[in-house]
């Protein structure tokens, strides 16, 4: 053996070459986890002649000898190595690197304290060297190997050997991250590419790699890189724990979309008793479209069938199909066929032409209270079903065929519309601009709608005394509907903006009703006539005027240094024909036995739900908008605001012969604060009260003397929201301990504050820096009709409150004051455990009262690994 001494205490390197004569693949290193190359010696590609077997007198200290490979080496590709000292045996074909030793193969880099390269065996081992003992005796190592794929994670452990002959390695002691998680094993060897055999061995996801919070132990692992793992026996083990056993288990280790078992949860409930929830497969066939199976088992009533098929391709289509299924009710265990279906669906046919739809049903009315835990699902009474196809012409034109149908689920009353024609025009100018200045009549502009419509009803007639359905009360009607609405807009005298108004409506229908007064009903009957017959209504005509002014107020003591008072003033004049004259032919006029008229109107029976509208009208609207708004000035910054806005609209019907003036409406709206919103709405009526209180008088409230309007209705929703967000590290260190920042800047309860409780100094407490938010709303209506007066108070609030950076509170709860009835309430907790996660929810509900505890690892590839406990009433 022949030894290359470095006098000067350098290390060593060197650079070879080897014959390419098998495929060793870029990575077949990599055995531990990551799939890294582990072959990292390389033989002579070149042969020289003439080389001596010993060192010339002359020859420099760093100068390697070039040495001829043996041709049976199974190495290709050059590699770059350096060392202390580097000791090469002819006879042996051995290299041997000790001290920092480093060899770099392609993307992959060696290190070790030793690394010993046997050429004709086709062999590599790395390990340590000893460096000193412990306390107990044992040598401690220094340089042990370190393997590392450029771009991946190094691989660890006390002994590395690889085989470049049949591409398989083992390494000792082992240990690296591969995601999902971190790999330790006594033995792990690799065979083939892909495939590692980790024995005595663990895996978590925690990365406290030193002490894990929990793992998986088993005594057999066999690894897919990147694909999964089938371990025999596991044990799951928190804080080195063992609570769970299992004779085999299989993890992926793919993330995204993957076929797999679904893991139920256990729960009960008062009615079914304890429960196996949501157990089954997901099928994930392709990239398109998926679908799920789920069942439930219900340890009283029986098995209730889930299933969704999802698809979506980008940019064409996407949607889902889901559908439930029970042979027994849940609630009573009797045999009766309850389901559910739903579906959604969006389709991109071209870029002008799209079809979409969604929609549910369900067995019964009652479905919905009895399957869902969730508070608006429950109380949902009617079910919408749409589809559409719409196409988008030239000109911003569209035109669309929907259909659509609503069932309410308490009276059982089922209405459609199909088909629904629709074409839509946007406004255009009637007389286009030809040139940069256009005149005024180039602002004449017009919009054109139409629909063709047929609509149906089923209503059931139920049986007072039984409840039982006794028919169905069906009626159908179709029709044509047109609108055109010109529109134009100009300015005189420069300071008012005139707007005339006018709209046509023309219905065309195929049937109409001809009503006939019957004596001895003291009545009027319907009768369906066919034929056609059409209605062309004049609706809006009208003209409008509003101008602006503006009013300036000095506060030269505050901080709000201005107020500026906007006031936008409108006044306009509406004409209408009384369309129920029988010169129009649109309605029937009778009286019955008591002189009472009657009038009735012939197109009632159209798709569009219109009545034609009668009694004349010539009518002066009149509204002021009310804007005040503020000038700030803080530090020397003007800031400008909106303080309030206070809007009235009335009207005056001079073809009216009592009761002309309509009723006065109201509309506050305020933001004095960042998150405090305010919104009012009232109505005011200008005449007295009739004596029998069934209606208004002709009289104005303040013909005896003066009075204000009396009131209607009024209605207020006050919203507040308030968090506080604890002062940054800088501005703590400045201020006292107790101070608190300011109120309602905003903070983000997913930041990653530090933990006030972690530490046990008790100073930490002086100040209240506990970030927290509140939502606060409350909502009043007033309503007097003249013979009752309607009161609902409802109040909702929603807190969260973040005790440590791990500790989490939310609450929530609906109100209904007035009645002093709690409607719904839930609690949250929320604890952040490093690599798991506890969520505990309770729902203490008269109606619906239940309660959720799940601890579940936070790594989604582990999402099911979870332990739930759900059930209905109270856990206290």
């Amino acid at each position: 053996m022949k030894r290359l001494h470095d006098k000067q205490n350098r290390p060593r390197s060197g650079w070879e070459t080897g014959p390419r004569k098998s495929a060793w693949r870029r990575g077949a290193l990599a055995i531990l986890l990551l799939g890294p190359a582990l072959a990292l010696s390389q033989p002579l590609d070149t042969l020289q002649a003439g080389v001596p077997d010993t060192l010339s007198a002359d020859t420099a200290p760093d100068t390697l000898l070039t040495l001829t490979p043996p041709p049976r080496s199974q190495v290709e590709g050059p590699v770059r190595y350096w060392a202390e000292n580097i000791d090469f045996s002819l006879p042996e074909q051995l290299t041997l690197l000790e001290g920092n030793a480093k060899i770099v193969y392609q993307n992959v880099t060696l290190t070790a304290g030793k690394i010993e390269i046997f050429w004709e065996r086709n062999r590599l081992a790395a390990e340590g060297l000893a460096d000193s003992t412990d306390s107990l005796g044992n040598p401690v190592y220094r340089g042990l190997p370190v393997l590392t794929e450029q771009g991946e994670e190094p691989i660890r452990g006390f002994r590395l050997e690889y085989d470049f002959a049949n591409n398989r390695g083992k390494v000792l002691e082992g240990r690296t991250n591969m995601d999902p998680g971190h790999y330790h094993g006594k033995d792990i060897r690799k065979v083939g590419q892909e495939t590692l055999l980790i024995k005595d061995g663990y895996f978590t996801t925690c990365d406290n790699e030193e002490h894990p919070h929990y793992y998986f132990r088993s005594s057999k692992m066999r690894v897919r890189v990147k694909k999964q793992a089938v371990v025999q026996p596991v044990i799951l083990y928190i804080a080195d724990v063992p609570v769970l056993a299992a004779p085999f288990a299989v993890f992926s280790l793919q993330r995204g979309r993957r076929s797999g078992i679904i893991i139920p949860k256990f729960g009960q409930t008062n009615f079914g008793g304890r429960y196996l929830q949501d157990f089954g497969y997901y099928w994930a066939p392709s990239q398109y479209w998926d679908f799920t199976a789920l069942a439930t088992f219900y340890e009283k009533t029986g098995m209730v069938y889930n299933g969704q098929f999802q698809y979506n391709k980008r940019y064409v289509y996407n949607g889902r199909l889901n559908g439930s299924y029970s042979p027994k009710d849940v609630r009573t265990g009797q045999p009766v066929q309850r389901w559910q279906i739903g579906f959604d669906h969006f389709h991109q046919v071209s870029p002008t032409f799209t079809i979409s739809g969604n929609g549910r049903f369900v067995s019964d009315q009652d479905f919905l209270k009895d399957y869902y835990s969730d508070f608006d699902q429950r109380t949902n009474q009617t079910l919408t079903t749409n589809v559409s196809a719409k196409k988008t012409l030239p000109g911003s034109r569209t035109l669309s065929l929907n259909m659509r149908r609503t069932e309410n689920l308490q009276t059982g009353r089922l209405d459609y519309d199909f088909p629904d024609l629709q074409f839509r025009q946007p406004s255009l100018s009637l007389f286009p601009a030809k040139s940069s200045r256009p005149a005024w009549y180039n602002n004449i502009r017009y919009s054109y709608n139409s629909s063709l419509k047929s609509s149906g009803s089923k209503i059931p007639i139920i049986d007072d005394s039984t409840g039982q359905t006794l028919r169905f009360e069906r009626s159908s009607a179709s029709g044509w509907g047109h609108d055109i609405v010109p529109s134009f807009s100009t300015k005189v005298l420069k300071y008012i903006n005139l707007t005339p108004s006018l709209q046509f409506q023309e219905l065309w229908v195929k049937e109409y009703l001809n009503y006939r007064f019957v004596d001895s009903l003291n009545a009027v009957v319907a009768d369906t006539v066919q034929g056609f017959r059409a209605r062309h209504l004049f609706t809006g005509i009208g003209l409008g005027a509003r101008t602006t002014f503006y009013g300036l107020w000095e506060m030269p003591f505050t901080s709000l240094k201005v107020i500026r008072h906007k006031i936008d003033p409108n006044i306009g004049f509406r004409y209408q024909p009384d369309y129920s004259a029988e010169s129009f032919g649109y309605y029937q006029t009778f009286a019955d036995t008591n002189g009472q008229i009657i009038k009735r109107d012939r197109f009632e029976k159209n798709p569009f739900g219109s009545r034609t509208p009668q009694g004349k009208v010539s009518a002066v609207t009149i509204g002021v908008s009310n804007l005040f708004q503020g000038k700030l000035l803080r530090k020397e910054e003007e800031k400008k605001i909106d303080l309030f806005r206070l809007d009235f609209n009335t009207a005056c019907n001079f073809a009216l012969d009592s009761l002309q003036w309509s009723d006065l409406s109201t509309t506050f709206q305020a933001k004095p604060l960042n998150r405090l919103n305010i919104t009012a709405n009232a109505r005011h009526s200008f005449y007295k009260k009739s004596p029998d209180g069934r209606g208004r008088a002709n009289e104005f409230v303040w013909s005896d003397g003066f009075a204000f309007p009396d009131l209607l209705n009024w209605s207020a929703n006050v919203n507040y929201g308030l968090s506080l967000r604890p002062p940054s590290p800088k501005t703590a260190a400045q201020a006292p301990a107790d101070t608190l920042s300011e109120a309602g800047e905003e903070y983000s309860l997913l930041q990653d504050d530090t933990d006030i409780l972690a530490s046990r100094d008790f100073e930490d407490f002086k100040g209240l820096d506990i970030p927290w938010s509140v939502d606060l709303n409350f909502a009043y209506s007033y309503s007097d009709n003249g013979q009752t007066v309607t009161r609902r108070f409802d109040a909702s609030t929603s807190a969260r409150l973040r005790l440590t950076k791990n500790w989490n509170i939310s609450y929530s709860n609906r109100v209904n004051i007035e009645e002093r009835e709690l409607v719904d309430q839930r609690f949250r907790i929320e604890r952040d455990l490093h690599c798991w996660v506890l969520n505990f929810e309770w729902s203490p509900n008269p109606n619906f009262g239940y309660y959720r505890l799940e601890i579940r690892i936070k790594e989604p590839i582990l999402r099911d690994l979870k332990v739930t406990k759900t059930a209905t009433g109270t856990p206290f």
